[in-house]
């Protein structure tokens, strides 16, 4: 049978008021089940067709669990290519030269000014990179995304060295200036690799998410 847009509407509302909240998972299941409805149709009654489809997918009742399952498949993804990039990352030369270049004019940029200046600078550049976040926060606001799991997870890794790293400074704050310095070398290369992987891997969602609005609007 032919699957119209009434009858998408209907299977999008049957998901959103059973538990599915992201409205990209619910385009992946509408699409699994148009497919399965137009290949193993036996009747013109849409309603039949679409119990019949639920129950081979499994997806009658309550959808909480295969919401949490949908989000947690996407984690898995994201922390997957998350990790792969900061990886990556060392394996293009010009990051590599900017990197060893950045790091030696940090380093020797250290040894020109006191413990209290070098401490200041590390702090600033530690945050630096949330003015990026709060532009791209910003503009996917205006953009009205509506909740999206690919957004969110975008987002999550964009933030995720802020996360991990936020309360290392604090923790090291009552050691010698030496140590702090020493401190400063290891987090501040490993935040901005980590930040640069979890902005692309952002970049990334961003071209999939307006991907499937611009399929969801034709």
């Amino acid at each position: 049978m032919e699957i119209t847009k009434q009858h998408i509407q209907i299977i999008d509302d049957h998901f959103k008021n059973n538990g599915i909240k992201y409205w990209d998972l619910r385009i992946e299941m509408i699409d699994h089940l148009v497919s399965d409805i137009e290949q193993n149709s036996i009747s013109e009654d849409f309603k039949s067709e679409f119990s019949k489809s639920l129950k081979r997918a499994n997806w009658s009742g309550d959808l909480s669990g295969v919401n949490r399952e949908g989000w947690q498949n996407v984690n898995r993804k994201y922390r997957s290519e998350y990790h792969k990039g900061f990886i990556d990352f060392f394996k293009n030369y010009k990051n590599v030269s900017i990197f060893v270049i950045g790091f030696l004019s940090f380093y020797f940029f250290s040894k020109i000014i006191s413990f209290k200046t070098f401490d200041t600078v590390s702090r600033i550049l530690f945050i630096s990179p949330l003015l990026m976040v709060f532009i791209e926060f910003g503009k996917s606001l205006f953009k009205k995304y509506g909740r999206s799991i690919n957004l969110d997870y975008g987002i999550n890794y964009m933030i995720m060295s802020f996360l991990i790293l936020n309360m290392a400074p604090i923790v090291f704050d009552d050691q010698s200036a030496l140590f702090q310095k020493i401190m400063w070398f290891i987090i501040l290369p490993i935040h901005f690799v980590a930040f640069y992987s979890g902005y692309i891997l952002y970049k990334k969602a961003i071209v999939k998410v307006e991907f499937m609005k611009k399929e969801l609007s034709t």
